[in-house]
């Protein structure tokens, strides 16, 4: 039987708009967030969907995926901060 591998997806950082949101999200608040799927070209960007945790200390993110599919990503909100704060 083949093997089927699922496409993971990066926030991408680069945007500055895309960290603007990050960064000012607000609990329970879905937000537009632009990903880049880990195997694609560098210039592809999809738009997903994220979410601060009514605690503030996670955000998902969900992308629908050109088949239908809904793929959810959970990252510590505090480390997505760190990595924002970083960023030149």
């Amino acid at each position: 039987m083949p093997e089927f591998k699922t496409p993971t997806y990066g926030v991408e950082l680069r945007h500055r708009s895309n960290c603007l949101g990050i960064a000012c999200a607000q609990s329970g608040k879905a937000i537009p967030v632009l990903v880049r799927p880990t195997d694609a070209p560098s210039d592809t960007l999809i738009e997903a969907r994220g979410t601060l945790s009514n605690d503030g200390t996670s955000f998902s993110v969900v992308v629908n995926r050109a088949d239908g599919a809904q793929q959810t990503h959970d990252l510590c909100y505090r480390d997505l901060l760190k990595a924002l704060s970083e960023i030149d």
